[in-house]
């Protein structure tokens, strides 16, 4: 009996795990774009920036795009490699970052933040 209750345990956990899973993959809290789409974004850059964006694209680690409510504009979440923050000297980048994204982006209406490695905003673009 005590086999037969660990195994009926088991599969409830395991049950309740997969349908915790399903539930938030379908919530359309966040769509990861991740290293994929960084690495799309750094290839245009690469054949179509200047040397200065090129240097500044090539510290984008991860690209995340929230899905966007109805009405509302696309956001997108840029990560970078830069630390320190605003006075570690990646505002600048952040903000070519930024700029290149948008005009990468010009056919939709959005919003594009750069982070640098520990989550905090470097800069901010409305296109």
């Amino acid at each position: 009996m005590r086999m037969k209750a660990q195994l009926a345990l088991n599969a409830a956990v395991g049950l309740l795990v997969i349908g915790v899973v399903s539930a938030n993959a379908g919530s359309g809290d966040t769509a990861v774009y991740g290293t994929g789409y960084a690495n799309r974004f750094k290839a245009f850059v690469n054949s179509h920036g200047t040397s200065a964006e090129r240097a500044a694209v090539s510290h984008v680690t991860e690209v995340h795009r929230p899905a966007p409510s109805a009405g509302d504009i696309d956001s997108t979440d840029i990560h970078t490699d830069f630390t320190g923050g605003p006075r570690g000297g990646g505002t600048g980048p952040a903000r070519l970052i930024a700029t290149v994204f948008a005009d990468w982006k010009h056919d939709e209406r959005g919003r594009v933040t750069v982070y640098d490695s520990a989550g905090e905003v470097l800069g901010t673009r409305t296109y």
